[in-house]
């Protein structure tokens, strides 16, 4: 369905709780004020009021939305399970590679598969490239992996940096601490997407960790997508206002912020 996400077109809940909503596991500091569950939470979008924590409830699969991919005429960017993570450990392998098989004879668009478990999405990618004979993932297929701070971009870059792809990236959002020197890291994606937190009680997202990262990115020649400065940036040890309530509002951006670059794409 259409998105209010800067860096995509369309968003696919392709899993869902079998009795409305949807379903994740809180896994770090990124999630703790997650906005899937908060929207999961609201009947207004057809959630199940079921936190995510605990135990999942019956998850169903769709597989007609996913059939649908290879009819698709018009070139679009999809994030897939936007509400969940595709690559939990509550989800079927076997629905993992369906998935995949969906994108792989649908080339004119472009998945965009975002998770916090990468050494997951490693292990079921291998798998999936096995059966088909592949060394690495069609052009179409980009896998990437949320970031919040210099643990877990320790942690889970690693297992990304070893997946066969073309296009890999970071979601660096939210942006919780300076991650310092990524130099060495960024050999390995070619988009990284930035921003800090936004909703309520979010936390703060200083400006200057956004430029040292878009810094880096230019030097390293890594495409860079400023999202949005989060609702609660700070400058130079103040308060950053800005009129949008995210701080999403490009024009209100620093001007070196005022980044948002994709890597070459098989649209061009």
């Amino acid at each position: 369905m259409p998105t209010n996400i800067e860096w995509t077109d369309l968003t696919d809940n392709i899993i869902r709780a079998k009795v409305g909503g949807w379903w994740c596991q809180k896994i770090s500091e990124g999630c703790k004020n997650c906005y899937s569950e908060k929207l999961n939470q609201n009947s207004f979008f057809g959630g199940n009021k079921q936190p995510y924590s605990g135990q999942p409830p019956e998850l169903v699969l769709d597989t007609e939305a996913i059939r649908k991919w290879g009819f698709q005429r018009k070139p679009k960017k999809h994030f897939v399970s936007s509400m969940t993570d595709i690559f939990g450990e509550w989800v079927p392998r076997f629905w993992q590679h369906e998935m995949l098989d969906g994108m792989f004879v649908a080339p004119n668009q472009v998945f965009q598969i975002l998770t916090k478990r990468p050494e997951i999405m490693l292990s079921s990618m291998d798998e999936w490239l096995s059966c088909h004979g592949l060394d690495k993932l069609p052009l179409n297929i980009w896998p990437g992996t949320s970031i919040e701070n210099r643990r877990t971009l320790e942690e889970r870059s690693q297992f990304l940096s070893k997946i066969p792809a073309l296009i890999r990236f970071w979601s660096v959002e939210p942006l919780l601490e300076d991650l310092g020197d990524i130099t060495h890291y960024l050999n390995d994606v070619q988009l990284v997407i930035i921003g800090g937190e936004s909703g309520p009680n979010s936390r703060p997202c200083h400006i200057e960790w956004l430029e040292s990262i878009v810094q880096q990115c230019h030097a390293a020649k890594t495409s860079v997508f400023v999202k949005q400065l989060g609702a609660n940036a700070i400058f130079g040890g103040q308060r950053f206002k800005t009129r949008d309530k995210k701080g999403g509002d490009i024009e209100e951006f620093p001007q070196e912020l005022q980044v948002r670059e994709f890597p070459f794409s098989i649209h061009e």
